[in-house]
């Protein structure tokens, strides 16, 4: 029997629930400090979940099939949620996360040329590069090497989305940006206002949100627009040059500078934080994992002997992938994402009124036991091909799913990929000696206290 088989490992890390604990006021502030408090053990079994917030109507899904027919066959009767909107616009504008219709179809055909395969070919020696320079930086740390890897892996990213995306790689944006995120996930949350829909007016005069969070960001990327309006001509080289010159093919037309900041600001913020926090949980499940690491380790050493990773191997690093993948299913970024219906619809003999709250959490059909033996085992074998074909397609949706799929997913992957690879080969990583891991579910999926581990140099 293998260590993954044995049932002695640590299970993963869960929060604990505050699901029918008190008044609904008292669990409506558990999910504003941690969404992923909501949920009892037997939700993870359920196809639906009706319930209601006085007089607001509010549905999770948890049927594959169901998924499907919202994201893909239905589409055109969801919108994007009232609640999601009213939490990122403030921040992200009018950008893909948040635009809807045919100002939505617009952008994304303008910039999916900078994220399909040619175009992340070209970005993968940035991605090693930047994540060497963070070994050396790790090789002169005094032992005992200790560190906060959620810190480190949102720099990394950072770092690498800047100098990929924009040919900048100046730490004044990175770290307006690391030390922005982190302020405005912890301090922008939905009242009980936004949850009943009340006029936005109204809601942020009863219960305004805190401003000037990203300001500093903000001037750093109008600073950033203004140098770039200064040489219009200029051949376009990365995806801020693209954008700039970018014209649509049905239309003809081009983005306003206020739509470009908008895709700009996206970008740096959500363009940086799923492979981050991808490889943070990542790091913490090898941990507690010496077999699954040991796996890795036989793989990078035979596929790579020692040397940097280059883009062509990440289709021969199969099992690096089903590391990630498997992490991915455990600790989703991306833990939740809602729908309204347009109109009137049915859904698993369910009736959802128009405007109703549809939600879709990752972080419940990833750990549904009808769909994933054991679910609270890490275990790579799962996203093993002929494993993951016998699963229904929308059982496993880390970067959403249908047409509003992450337009960055391949980008983030071959990331993910390519720094996992690059620091395996160098470092083992264990967890500090009586840590505590929390999973705090924000706007995305985080180690409430970091991360803070111990980085040991490994032999060759």
């Amino acid at each position: 029997m293998s260590a993954i088989d044995s049932g002695q490992l640590p299970a993963p890390a869960v929060p604990q629930s505050q699901a029918a604990r008190g008044s609904l006021r008292r669990s409506l502030r558990a999910m504003r400090e941690n969404a992923l408090t909501a949920y009892k053990p037997e939700d993870f079994s359920a196809d639906i979940i009706a319930q209601r917030i006085l007089w607001r109507h509010m549905f999770i899904i948890n049927e594959p099939n169901a998924i499907r027919y919202i994201v893909l066959d239905n589409a055109a009767n969801y919108t994007k949620s009232e609640v999601g909107r009213r939490l990122l616009e403030p921040a992200l504008g009018r950008g893909l996360l948040t635009s809807e219709g045919e100002t939505w179809r617009r952008h994304r055909r303008i910039m999916a040329p900078a994220f399909d395969p040619r175009s992340i070919v070209g970005y993968a020696p940035i991605m090693t590069k930047m994540t060497e320079e963070l070994l050396a930086k790790w090789d002169t740390l005094p032992a005992p090497r200790e560190l906060d890897v959620a810190t480190a892996m949102m720099e990394l990213t950072l770092h690498i989305i800047s100098k990929a995306m924009f040919s900048s790689d100046s730490d004044e944006i990175v770290d307006s940006v690391e030390i922005g995120v982190s302020t405005y996930q912890k301090t922008v949350r939905p009242s009980m206002l936004d949850l009943l829909h009340f006029p936005l007016w109204l809601a942020r005069l009863l219960a305004p949100l805190p401003t000037g969070i990203l300001r500093e960001f903000d001037q750093k990327v109008d600073r950033l627009l203004t140098e770039r309006g200064k040489q219009p001509d200029a051949e376009p080289k990365d995806l801020l040059a693209r954008l700039i010159a970018a014209r649509d093919g049905e239309t003809g037309g081009g983005m306003s500078p206020g739509e470009v900041r908008d895709q700009v600001v996206t970008i740096f913020m959500a363009g940086h934080e799923t492979t981050s926090l991808a490889l943070t949980w990542t790091f913490y499940l090898l941990s507690q994992h010496p077999a699954v690491e040991a796996k890795l380790h036989a793989e990078l050493a035979d596929v790579l002997k020692g040397r940097t990773p280059v883009n062509d191997d990440v289709a021969r690093l199969r099992y690096t992938r089903m590391v990630i993948e498997e992490s991915m299913r455990l600790y989703p970024p991306a833990h939740t994402f809602g729908r309204q219906p347009i109109a009137d619809d049915h859904i698993l003999g369910h009736r959802m009124p128009a405007g109703a709250e549809v939600l879709i959490l990752p972080w419940l059909i990833h750990r549904k036991p009808s769909l994933w033996e054991n679910p609270e085992r890490f275990d790579p074998e799962r996203f093993a091909p002929e494993r993951a074909a016998a699963r229904p397609r929308f059982a496993y949706i880390p970067f959403g799913a249908g047409a509003r799929i992450c337009i960055g997913a391949a980008f983030a992957m071959t990331e993910a990929v390519l720094i996992l690879a690059t620091i395996a080969q160098r470092y083992q990583l264990h967890l500090a000696p009586g840590f505590p891991v929390e999973p705090q579910g924000l706007i995305t999926l985080r180690p409430r206290c970091g991360l803070l581990m111990n980085l040991e140099r490994r032999a060759h």
